[in-house]
């Protein structure tokens, strides 16, 4: 069994279809999936693998300097059924909310105004396209609340719709608890996301890429040209889009690795290891709800 310490993950772009594999690939538990020198032939087939995580033995020298490094799924968070109160969520914090009766599994945000312990959660209403939603006593909704790290989800009956002295809505309160989730910092997803570098914060534009790879607390970019040193403060902007919610996050990330290497076009590309500095609640809380949707698609 490989050593799963210096496993690095797989992307889609390093599997060519119709070559042979030039890696051995496992899961992150070390277990065998590909064997090398395998042709791939089904791209859907190995996207599903990548999207679960997909990884090869890495050299000494990328021990060092990968970004990433196999999570352990026996350490994913275990699950707790708290009371609502534990979260200790306080008035404006974000929610979301799922229409239960609806054949798409479509999330929208709403905003904690109070609670009264053992009556009702009242919140905002939902607003799709920029208009509020029609809700109508007696629905269902899945709700799910952040609180730090730790992510609650639980069923709620729509008790009252208020539209005085604005609109807001009363939900029936868990009574029998919160399924809560911790996630670690450390905690990855493989995605797709436009990412621009700027030459100062509020500047211009100096190169384009993307980031394949998110948590919490940093990324994996790839761009084509040099942007920053090792230890270098750098201005970075990605598109996140969760369902209808689209926003363009700029922040602040330090530099952590760089590798260059040349792409399967044959172009150099330059791999940047991040870690991002003083990101806003908002920025936590979008970063932390897509690696959680993209690791738990069917948990809500």
């Amino acid at each position: 069994m490989p050593d799963l310490k210096s496993m690095v993950r797989l992307r889609e772009s390093d599997i060519v279809i119709g070559k042979p594999m030039a890696w051995a690939a496992y899961d992150s538990q070390g277990r065998l999936l590909l064997n090398r020198g395998v042709m791939v032939r089904d791209i859907n087939q190995v996207r599903g693998l990548i999207q679960r995580g997909l990884f090869r033995e890495g050299s000494d020298r990328e021990r060092g300097e990968a970004p990433e490094v196999v999570e352990d799924e026996s350490r994913k968070p275990a699950t707790q059924l708290l009371p609502f109160e534990n979260l200790k969520l306080v008035p404006g914090e974000a929610m979301q909310v799922q229409h239960l009766a609806a054949t798409t599994k479509e999330t929208y945000n709403v905003r904690l105004l109070g609670y009264a312990k053992g009556r009702s959660v009242m919140t905002t209403l939902p607003e799709a396209g920029g208009k509020l939603m029609h809700v109508t006593d007696g629905q269902i909704f899945a709700v799910r609340a952040f609180s730090g790290l730790v992510i609650g989800t639980f069923s709620a009956k729509v008790l009252k719709v208020q539209h005085a002295p604005f609109p807001y809505m009363h939900l029936a309160y868990p009574a029998n608890g919160v399924q809560t989730m911790r996630l670690r910092k450390a905690m990855r997803a493989t995605v797709e996301l436009e990412t621009a570098v700027f030459d100062k914060e509020g500047g211009n534009v100096v190169a384009t890429g993307i980031i394949d790879d998110i948590s919490v607390g940093g990324a994996r970019m790839l761009i084509s040209k040099p942007v920053g040193r090792k230890g270098q403060a750098i201005n970075i902007g990605f598109k996140v889009q969760l369902g209808e919610i689209e926003e363009w996050l700029k922040t602040t990330a330090t530099v952590r690795a760089v590798q260059a290497e040349t792409g399967d076009d044959g172009m150099p590309r330059n791999t940047y290891g991040l870690q991002f500095e003083n990101l806003t609640r908002e920025q936590h809380l979008l970063i932390m709800n897509l690696v959680y949707k993209l690791t738990y698609k069917d948990t809500l």
